[in-house]
């Protein structure tokens, strides 16, 4: 059965969302990391500092919330183009709440870590926080949450398949960067960020989120992705005063009623392909 379908029952989109209106993300430089600061304030439970070697021999630090209250299953959040681990572990930080288990990543030159933010650079950390992940959780169900730029890693750790996942989630993702750059720096992008390229090579259920009024990123690019994935894909819309920068409170719930019906899908495909 189609994905769209057997996701159907379990959202509950489009949102009526009142959130701070949007930081458009080109509007300076593409990376904008930002050096750590005062230790970080947490609303529930608190996590803890985890590392990631990435396959070119760099440590990232990250933010990890173990999987509590009987839950098994890890999302592995992958933030946008600026901050810190901090700044990302507090966005992130709705999502691991009752017990869920999170990732924070963090990309090379952001923060303290080592190296220079770069295409190629932050696809090696995404995959370095998803064998981490594995490593971290050796069992339950592993997603991946891309959070605009980051939805770029998400879907190329996924589309890697290096470090299998059961299930993708992107908000605000672009179709490809260099498609709403401007124009006077697209040229320096016209092969950067394809993420029509990559969603087709994705092989599990994504979750396209984005808000009808992005200013940033127009909603016609999340109908491109999912008629790039050639029906792995669904659009959940989000209404309302949703722009770019959407407070996550509003959408954990419904990203996790999302996953775990991935996770029981992806349980019933193994099913049926182990039977005799």
């Amino acid at each position: 059965m189609p994905t769209h379908r057997l996701l159907h029952a379990v959202l509950t989109l489009p949102l009526a969302l009142v959130v701070p209106a949007c930081v458009d993300p080109v509007a300076q430089s593409l990376y904008q990391p930002a050096p750590v600061a005062a230790a970080p304030r947490w609303t529930d439970r608190a996590p803890r500092l985890v590392t990631a070697t990435t396959a070119d021999g760099l440590m990232l630090s990250g933010w990890f919330w173990a999987p509590a209250d009987g839950n098994r299953d890890l999302l592995v959040f992958l933030p946008g183009r600026a901050g810190n681990r901090d700044t990302a572990a507090r966005q992130a930080e709705p999502l691991a709440a009752g017990g869920r288990g999170v990732l924070v990543a963090s990309y090379r030159g952001y923060g303290p870590n080592p190296g220079t933010a770069s295409e190629q650079g932050l696809y090696r950390d995404g995959a370095a926080f998803a064998r981490l992940a594995r490593t971290l959780q050796p069992s339950g169900k592993l997603y991946l949450f891309g959070d605009t730029l980051g939805a770029a890693v998400a879907l190329a750790t996924a589309a890697d398949g290096g470090v299998p996942v059961d299930g993708v989630v992107t908000l605000g993702a672009f179709d490809r960067y260099a498609s709403f750059a401007p124009a006077v720096v697209r040229p320096l992008y016209a092969n950067a960020f394809d993420n029509v390229a990559a969603i087709r090579r994705v092989k599990v259920p994504v979750l396209i989120m984005h808000g009808r009024k992005d200013q940033a990123v127009p909603f016609a690019a999340a109908e491109k992705l999912r008629a790039a994935a050639g029906g792995t894909a669904i659009v959940a819309p989000i209404d309302g005063e949703a722009y770019h920068a959407i407070d996550l409170r509003y959408v954990a719930p419904t990203v996790w009623r999302a996953l775990d019906e991935m996770g029981r899908m992806a349980t019933r495909s193994n099913e049926s392909a182990a039977a005799p």
